[in-house]
């Protein structure tokens, strides 16, 4: 099964400035897990859905983990996602919708199997926030999902999810743990507003049929 953090070797650190500025070339790589599945109370949507591939705001594409400071971005050093960000927010998404079980079936759109709807996705946010260095910094994750029907390429909602989560400690695991936390919370409430569209937009064509 998934595992929460990925490490193939750690990196013990203190304070921001030692997270930043160390010359040592990147030596850890971190994934995050899927998102457990559990009772959401949204009714379950039978749909073939895929997940776009991600936009990423300035700077985040990339597999490097990004710092915000201010107004000033920066990537840690030592550290990186096991992936570009686009490419871990796609299967992040991807694996915790299926676990759901939302949806008939979910699928990246690029993968061309057929599909009923395509959930375009734009992250906004992914990147650690420091007020101080020497503060633990949190974790910010914002994703907005337009949900299109595949049929005649309408727009069905246009809907989004954001979360923050402080790291336990100024500690590359610890920040990647904080990025896990605030990405399945995310990616959650994503996973019940696709749902909830989709079978709204389902119900509306039945009664639209009825008239």
């Amino acid at each position: 099964m998934r595992r929460a953090v990925l490490a193939v070797a750690m990196l013990a650190c203190g304070g921001c400035g030692s997270l930043l500025k160390t010359e040592l070339p990147p030596s850890t790589s971190y994934v995050l897990a899927s998102a457990p599945a559990g009772s959401s109370g949204v009714t379950r949507s039978d749909a073939d859905l895929s997940i776009g591939r991600p936009d990423l705001a300035p700077g985040l594409d990339t597999e490097r983990i990004a710092v915000l400071k201010g107004r000033q971005l920066d990537y840690y050093r030592g550290a990186q996602w096991g992936g570009r960000a686009t490419e871990i927010v796609q299967t992040l998404m991807v694996e915790s919708f299926e676990d759901q079980q939302l949806f008939r079936s979910v699928t990246t759109e690029q993968s061309r199997v057929s599909s009923d709807y395509v959930l375009d996705v734009s992250v906004r946010d992914f990147q650690a926030e420091y007020v101080s260095d020497n503060d633990a910094p949190t974790a910010h994750v914002t994703i907005v999902g337009r949900l299109i029907r595949v049929k005649d390429r309408q727009l069905v909602e246009t809907f989004a999810a954001t979360a923050q989560s402080k790291a336990s400690d100024n500690r590359l695991s610890e920040v990647a743990a904080a990025f896990e936390t605030a990405a399945q919370k995310v990616v959650l409430e994503l996973a019940q507003k696709t749902s909830t569209a989709i079978s709204a937009d389902a119900q509306s064509k039945r009664e639209g049929t009825n008239l």
